[in-house]
Protein backbone atom coordinates (compact mmCIF):
# COMPACT_ATOMS: atom_id res chain seq x y z
CA UNK A 1 0.00 0.00 0.00
CA UNK A 2 2.63 2.00 0.66
CA UNK A 3 4.39 1.71 -2.61
CA UNK A 4 1.09 2.25 -4.39
CA UNK A 5 0.81 5.21 -2.33
CA UNK A 6 4.83 6.40 -3.55
CA UNK A 7 4.43 5.25 -6.99
CA UNK A 8 1.16 7.04 -7.75
CA UNK A 9 2.91 10.51 -5.98
CA UNK A 10 5.63 9.86 -7.80
CA UNK A 11 5.77 12.64 -10.88
CA UNK A 12 6.27 11.00 -14.35
CA UNK A 13 9.35 12.25 -16.83
CA UNK A 14 6.91 13.50 -18.96
CA UNK A 15 5.87 16.85 -17.83
CA UNK A 16 2.36 17.07 -19.86
CA UNK A 17 -0.22 16.12 -17.57
CA UNK A 18 -2.32 13.12 -18.28
CA UNK A 19 -6.08 12.97 -17.72
CA UNK A 20 -6.91 10.29 -15.98
CA UNK A 21 -10.40 8.64 -16.75
CA UNK A 22 -11.19 8.37 -13.31
CA UNK A 23 -9.05 9.25 -10.20
CA UNK A 24 -10.26 8.24 -6.70
CA UNK A 25 -9.93 11.09 -3.68
CA UNK A 26 -7.91 10.23 -1.16
CA UNK A 27 -8.46 11.84 2.05
CA UNK A 28 -5.39 13.59 3.46
CA UNK A 29 -6.04 12.25 6.58
CA UNK A 30 -5.11 9.32 5.92
CA UNK A 31 -1.36 9.71 5.31
CA UNK A 32 -0.76 11.55 8.49
CA UNK A 33 -0.74 8.61 11.46
CA UNK A 34 2.15 7.44 9.27
CA UNK A 35 3.80 10.24 9.39
CA UNK A 36 3.41 10.66 13.05
CA UNK A 37 4.42 7.02 14.09
CA UNK A 38 8.11 7.42 12.14
CA UNK A 39 8.24 10.70 14.35
CA UNK A 40 7.21 9.07 17.68
CA UNK A 41 10.10 5.86 16.99
CA UNK A 42 12.34 8.53 15.72
CA UNK A 43 12.11 10.12 19.11
CA UNK A 44 11.93 7.12 21.28
CA UNK A 45 14.91 5.54 19.48
CA UNK A 46 16.98 8.88 20.02
CA UNK A 47 15.66 9.02 23.87
CA UNK A 48 17.29 5.61 23.32
CA UNK A 49 20.40 6.68 22.68
CA UNK A 50 20.12 9.70 25.00
CA UNK A 51 19.50 7.17 27.54
CA UNK A 52 22.46 4.94 26.77
CA UNK A 53 24.66 7.65 26.60
CA UNK A 54 23.00 9.71 29.97
CA UNK A 55 23.71 5.95 31.70
CA UNK A 56 27.11 5.29 30.29
CA UNK A 57 28.12 9.26 31.43
CA UNK A 58 26.36 8.22 34.23
CA UNK A 59 28.72 4.93 35.09
CA UNK A 60 31.41 6.64 34.14
CA UNK A 61 31.06 9.12 36.21
CA UNK A 62 30.13 7.04 39.06
CA UNK A 63 33.08 4.57 38.54
CA UNK A 64 35.35 7.92 38.27
CA UNK A 65 33.39 9.16 42.14
CA UNK A 66 33.74 5.87 43.20
CA UNK A 67 37.18 5.66 42.28
CA UNK A 68 37.97 9.25 44.28
CA UNK A 69 36.29 8.25 47.02
CA UNK A 70 38.18 4.91 46.91
CA UNK A 71 41.60 6.87 46.49
CA UNK A 72 39.95 9.08 49.28
CA UNK A 73 39.51 6.41 52.01
CA UNK A 74 43.07 4.70 50.95
CA UNK A 75 44.40 8.34 51.55
CA UNK A 76 42.60 9.04 54.75
CA UNK A 77 43.18 5.00 55.89
CA UNK A 78 46.92 5.77 55.31
CA UNK A 79 46.83 9.12 57.03
CA UNK A 80 45.05 7.33 59.95
CA UNK A 81 47.68 4.39 60.16
CA UNK A 82 50.44 6.91 59.74
CA UNK A 83 48.10 9.38 62.77
CA UNK A 84 48.45 5.95 63.98
CA UNK A 85 52.00 5.21 64.31
CA UNK A 86 52.79 8.57 64.87
CA UNK A 87 50.57 7.91 68.35
CA UNK A 88 52.35 4.78 68.84
CA UNK A 89 55.59 6.04 68.84
CA UNK A 90 54.67 9.32 70.64
CA UNK A 91 52.94 7.11 73.31
CA UNK A 92 55.95 4.60 73.13
CA UNK A 93 58.31 7.89 73.84
CA UNK A 94 56.06 9.05 77.09
CA UNK A 95 56.37 5.95 78.24
CA UNK A 96 60.25 5.63 78.19
CA UNK A 97 60.25 9.21 79.35
CA UNK A 98 57.62 8.68 82.31
CA UNK A 99 59.45 4.88 83.01
CA UNK A 100 62.72 7.31 83.32
CA UNK A 101 61.41 10.09 85.37
CA UNK A 102 59.78 7.76 87.61
CA UNK A 103 62.97 5.45 88.34
CA UNK A 104 64.83 9.21 88.96
CA UNK A 105 62.06 9.89 91.20
CA UNK A 106 62.41 6.31 92.84
CA UNK A 107 66.17 7.17 93.07
CA UNK A 108 65.54 10.39 94.34
CA UNK A 109 63.18 8.95 97.00
CA UNK A 110 65.43 6.20 98.20
CA UNK A 111 68.47 9.17 98.31
CA UNK A 112 66.03 10.89 100.41
CA UNK A 113 65.16 7.77 102.36
CA UNK A 114 68.88 6.87 103.01
CA UNK A 115 69.28 10.64 104.18
CA UNK A 116 66.37 10.56 106.33
CA UNK A 117 67.67 7.03 107.80
CA UNK A 118 71.29 8.27 108.77
CA UNK A 119 69.75 11.53 110.56
CA UNK A 120 67.18 9.41 112.27
CA UNK A 121 70.26 7.29 113.73
CA UNK A 122 71.96 10.56 114.21
CA UNK A 123 68.77 11.88 115.94
CA UNK A 124 68.57 9.01 117.60
CA UNK A 125 72.14 8.92 118.70
CA UNK A 126 71.33 12.29 120.19
CA UNK A 127 68.46 11.14 121.99
CA UNK A 128 69.90 8.49 123.38
CA UNK A 129 72.91 10.89 124.63
CA UNK A 130 70.18 13.40 126.47
CA UNK A 131 68.28 10.26 127.91
CA UNK A 132 71.17 9.75 129.49
CA UNK A 133 72.08 12.84 131.02
CA UNK A 134 71.50 12.32 134.70
CA UNK A 135 70.39 14.91 137.73
CA UNK A 136 74.65 15.60 138.54
CA UNK A 137 74.62 17.19 134.83
CA UNK A 138 71.77 19.67 135.18
CA UNK A 139 72.62 20.46 138.65
CA UNK A 140 76.01 21.63 136.59
CA UNK A 141 73.73 23.89 134.01
CA UNK A 142 71.83 25.03 137.25
CA UNK A 143 75.47 26.20 138.88
CA UNK A 144 76.99 28.04 135.80
CA UNK A 145 73.55 29.78 135.39
CA UNK A 146 73.91 31.06 138.49
CA UNK A 147 77.37 32.11 137.97
CA UNK A 148 76.01 34.48 135.15
CA UNK A 149 73.74 36.04 137.09
CA UNK A 150 76.03 36.63 139.74
CA UNK A 151 78.52 38.06 137.44
CA UNK A 152 75.60 40.76 135.66
CA UNK A 153 74.50 42.05 139.16
CA UNK A 154 78.46 42.64 140.11
CA UNK A 155 79.04 43.84 135.96
CA UNK A 156 75.83 45.47 135.56
CA UNK A 157 74.53 46.81 138.94
CA UNK A 158 77.34 46.63 141.76
CA UNK A 159 74.80 44.74 143.09
CA UNK A 160 76.76 42.58 146.02
CA UNK A 161 73.84 41.44 148.02
CA UNK A 162 71.99 39.69 145.45
CA UNK A 163 75.20 38.56 143.45
CA UNK A 164 76.62 37.38 146.88
CA UNK A 165 73.45 35.00 147.51
CA UNK A 166 73.13 33.94 143.60
CA UNK A 167 76.51 33.00 144.38
CA UNK A 168 76.05 30.85 147.48
CA UNK A 169 73.10 28.91 145.59
CA UNK A 170 75.56 28.11 143.35
CA UNK A 171 78.04 26.56 145.36
CA UNK A 172 75.12 24.65 147.56
CA UNK A 173 74.19 23.35 144.18
CA UNK A 174 78.37 22.01 143.15
CA UNK A 175 78.28 20.73 146.58
CA UNK A 176 75.27 18.18 146.02
CA UNK A 177 76.88 17.05 143.21
CA UNK A 178 79.94 16.30 145.51
CA UNK A 179 82.32 14.92 143.18
CA UNK A 180 85.80 14.94 143.76
CA UNK A 181 86.81 16.96 140.46
CA UNK A 182 84.53 19.72 141.29
CA UNK A 183 87.01 20.82 144.08
CA UNK A 184 88.98 22.99 141.87
CA UNK A 185 85.99 25.54 140.91
CA UNK A 186 84.59 25.37 144.48
CA UNK A 187 87.95 26.56 146.13
CA UNK A 188 87.83 29.03 143.45
CA UNK A 189 83.85 30.06 144.21
CA UNK A 190 84.79 30.15 148.02
CA UNK A 191 87.86 32.39 147.35
CA UNK A 192 85.28 34.92 145.67
CA UNK A 193 82.92 34.31 147.86
CA UNK A 194 84.95 35.49 150.68
CA UNK A 195 86.30 38.78 149.22
CA UNK A 196 82.73 39.50 148.34
CA UNK A 197 81.69 39.26 151.83
CA UNK A 198 84.88 41.51 153.13
CA UNK A 199 83.44 44.63 150.90
CA UNK A 200 80.61 44.49 152.75
CA UNK A 201 76.78 45.04 152.08
CA UNK A 202 75.73 48.62 150.86
CA UNK A 203 72.22 49.81 152.05
CA UNK A 204 71.61 52.20 149.41
CA UNK A 205 68.30 52.44 150.19
CA UNK A 206 68.57 53.47 153.95
CA UNK A 207 71.59 56.20 152.76
CA UNK A 208 68.93 57.28 150.09
CA UNK A 209 66.19 58.12 153.03
CA UNK A 210 69.07 59.15 155.34
CA UNK A 211 70.17 61.60 152.33
CA UNK A 212 66.21 63.01 151.89
CA UNK A 213 65.38 63.08 156.07
CA UNK A 214 68.54 65.85 155.53
CA UNK A 215 66.84 67.53 152.93
CA UNK A 216 63.72 68.09 155.14
CA UNK A 217 65.98 69.75 158.19
CA UNK A 218 67.52 72.06 155.90
CA UNK A 219 64.99 75.05 156.50
CA UNK A 220 65.09 73.81 160.41
CA UNK A 221 68.38 75.83 160.25
CA UNK A 222 69.19 78.87 161.65
CA UNK A 223 71.96 81.70 159.79
CA UNK A 224 73.98 83.45 161.38
CA UNK A 225 72.17 86.79 162.25
CA UNK A 226 74.19 90.10 162.80
CA UNK A 227 74.91 91.95 166.21
CA UNK A 228 72.12 94.10 167.53
CA UNK A 229 69.56 92.77 165.82
CA UNK A 230 68.57 90.00 168.04
CA UNK A 231 65.67 91.17 170.57
CA UNK A 232 65.94 88.88 173.05
CA UNK A 233 63.16 89.29 175.77
CA UNK A 234 63.03 88.41 179.04
CA UNK A 235 59.75 86.74 180.10
CA UNK A 236 57.96 88.73 182.17
CA UNK A 237 57.94 87.65 185.71
CA UNK A 238 55.05 88.62 187.80
CA UNK A 239 55.93 90.71 190.41
CA UNK A 240 54.43 89.59 194.02
CA UNK A 241 52.54 91.71 196.23
CA UNK A 242 55.11 91.10 199.17
CA UNK A 243 58.44 91.72 197.11
CA UNK A 244 61.20 93.38 199.58
CA UNK A 245 63.85 95.81 198.96
CA UNK A 246 66.34 92.78 198.63
CA UNK A 247 64.77 90.68 196.08
CA UNK A 248 63.40 94.15 194.17
CA UNK A 249 67.90 95.18 193.83
CA UNK A 250 68.54 91.36 192.78
CA UNK A 251 65.82 91.27 190.37
CA UNK A 252 67.03 94.53 188.43
CA UNK A 253 70.81 93.64 188.86
CA UNK A 254 69.87 90.59 186.52
CA UNK A 255 67.68 92.47 183.88
CA UNK A 256 70.81 94.79 183.71
CA UNK A 257 73.10 92.45 183.58
CA UNK A 258 71.12 90.20 180.83
CA UNK A 259 70.59 93.73 178.83
CA UNK A 260 74.36 94.40 178.99
CA UNK A 261 74.99 90.70 177.90
CA UNK A 262 72.88 91.53 174.23
CA UNK A 263 75.34 93.80 173.35
CA UNK A 264 78.54 91.84 174.16
CA UNK A 265 78.70 87.95 171.78
CA UNK A 266 81.52 85.58 171.58
CA UNK A 267 81.30 83.19 168.84
CA UNK A 268 84.16 80.57 168.23
CA UNK A 269 84.31 79.76 165.01
CA UNK A 270 87.99 78.93 164.32
CA UNK A 271 88.14 80.87 161.36
CA UNK A 272 87.08 84.35 159.61
CA UNK A 273 83.38 84.89 159.44
CA UNK A 274 82.09 85.79 156.08
CA UNK A 275 79.04 88.43 155.73
CA UNK A 276 76.02 87.74 156.96
CA UNK A 277 73.96 86.59 154.08
CA UNK A 278 70.29 88.80 153.46
CA UNK A 279 67.10 87.13 153.71
CA UNK A 280 66.73 86.68 149.78
CA UNK A 281 70.05 85.12 149.61
CA UNK A 282 69.67 82.82 152.55
CA UNK A 283 66.62 81.19 150.26
CA UNK A 284 69.01 80.78 147.48
CA UNK A 285 71.54 78.95 149.77
CA UNK A 286 68.35 76.83 151.19
CA UNK A 287 67.68 75.42 147.92
CA UNK A 288 70.89 75.18 146.67
CA UNK A 289 72.05 73.06 149.52
CA UNK A 290 68.54 70.93 149.27
CA UNK A 291 69.96 70.48 145.91
CA UNK A 292 73.13 69.76 146.41
CA UNK A 293 71.99 66.60 149.37
CA UNK A 294 69.73 65.76 146.07
CA UNK A 295 72.79 65.20 143.84
CA UNK A 296 74.44 62.97 146.29
CA UNK A 297 71.51 60.60 146.10
CA UNK A 298 72.07 60.81 142.28
CA UNK A 299 75.73 59.57 142.74
CA UNK A 300 74.60 56.93 145.40
CA UNK A 301 72.22 55.49 142.86
CA UNK A 302 74.94 55.85 139.95
CA UNK A 303 77.45 54.16 141.87
CA UNK A 304 79.49 57.46 141.40
CA UNK A 305 81.93 57.72 144.68
CA UNK A 306 83.51 61.24 144.01
CA UNK A 307 80.44 63.11 143.01
CA UNK A 308 78.95 61.51 146.35
CA UNK A 309 81.86 62.70 148.48
CA UNK A 310 82.56 65.93 147.09
CA UNK A 311 78.29 67.09 147.34
CA UNK A 312 78.29 65.81 151.11
CA UNK A 313 81.89 68.21 151.51
CA UNK A 314 79.91 71.06 149.76
CA UNK A 315 77.42 70.88 152.05
CA UNK A 316 79.09 70.41 155.04
CA UNK A 317 81.19 73.78 154.26
CA UNK A 318 78.08 75.78 153.60
CA UNK A 319 76.60 74.58 156.80
CA UNK A 320 79.88 76.04 158.75
CA UNK A 321 79.72 79.00 156.75
CA UNK A 322 76.95 80.53 157.36
CA UNK A 323 74.29 78.79 159.70
CA UNK A 324 74.75 79.33 163.62
CA UNK A 325 76.52 76.30 164.93
CA UNK A 326 73.35 75.85 167.67
CA UNK A 327 72.50 71.79 168.42
CA UNK A 328 70.61 71.63 165.06
CA UNK A 329 73.36 72.27 163.10
CA UNK A 330 76.09 70.25 165.08
CA UNK A 331 73.19 67.06 164.59
CA UNK A 332 73.41 67.64 160.48
CA UNK A 333 76.77 67.97 160.55
CA UNK A 334 77.16 64.70 162.60
CA UNK A 335 74.86 63.12 160.19
CA UNK A 336 76.94 64.39 157.23
CA UNK A 337 80.03 62.85 158.41
CA UNK A 338 78.65 60.17 158.86
CA UNK A 339 77.06 59.84 155.30
CA UNK A 340 80.46 60.53 154.08
CA UNK A 341 81.93 57.77 155.76
CA UNK A 342 79.59 55.48 154.23
CA UNK A 343 81.65 53.13 151.30
CA UNK A 344 79.05 53.40 148.45
CA UNK A 345 81.42 51.92 145.92
CA UNK A 346 83.67 48.90 147.02
CA UNK A 347 85.66 47.01 144.89
CA UNK A 348 83.70 44.11 144.01
CA UNK A 349 85.37 40.91 142.47
CA UNK A 350 83.33 39.12 139.61
CA UNK A 351 83.29 35.29 139.69
CA UNK A 352 85.03 34.80 136.04
CA UNK A 353 87.30 32.52 137.18
CA UNK A 354 85.13 29.93 138.67
CA UNK A 355 82.20 29.99 135.88
CA UNK A 356 85.56 29.30 133.41
CA UNK A 357 86.65 26.36 135.81
CA UNK A 358 82.88 25.17 135.86
CA UNK A 359 82.89 25.57 131.65
CA UNK A 360 85.93 23.84 131.21
CA UNK A 361 84.70 20.80 133.75
CA UNK A 362 81.34 20.53 131.89
CA UNK A 363 83.01 20.47 128.52
CA UNK A 364 85.36 17.61 129.29
CA UNK A 365 82.52 15.82 130.87
CA UNK A 366 80.56 16.13 127.76
CA UNK A 367 83.71 14.59 125.71
CA UNK A 368 84.10 11.53 127.88
CA UNK A 369 80.52 10.87 128.05
CA UNK A 370 80.53 11.48 123.99
CA UNK A 371 83.49 8.80 123.92
CA UNK A 372 81.49 6.52 125.97
CA UNK A 373 78.89 6.53 123.97
CA UNK A 374 80.64 6.51 120.61
CA UNK A 375 79.28 9.73 119.09
CA UNK A 376 81.07 12.20 117.28
CA UNK A 377 81.15 16.03 118.62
Amino acid sequence: MTDQISSSTTPSANPTPVQPAHIPYVAPAAVAPAKSYAGAFSLIWLFIILLVVAVGFGCVYAWRYMDVQQQTINSLREQVEQNALTAETKQQALEDDFEKELVEQQNNVQANLNDLAEQLDSNNARLLSLSSVNRDEWKLQEAQYLLRLADQRILLEKDSQNALALALSADDVLREIDEADLVGVRKLLTEEIAVLKLAGVIDREGIFLRLSALSTQVDAIPFIEPLGQEEELLAEEEIPADETFKQKITRNFYALLHKLGSYVRVRDHGKTINAVLPPDEQKFLQQNLRLMLEQAQVALLRNEKGIYQESLVKAQNWINQYYALNEKAKAVLEELQSLQREEISPELTNFSNSASALADYIAKREKMAAARRGVRQ
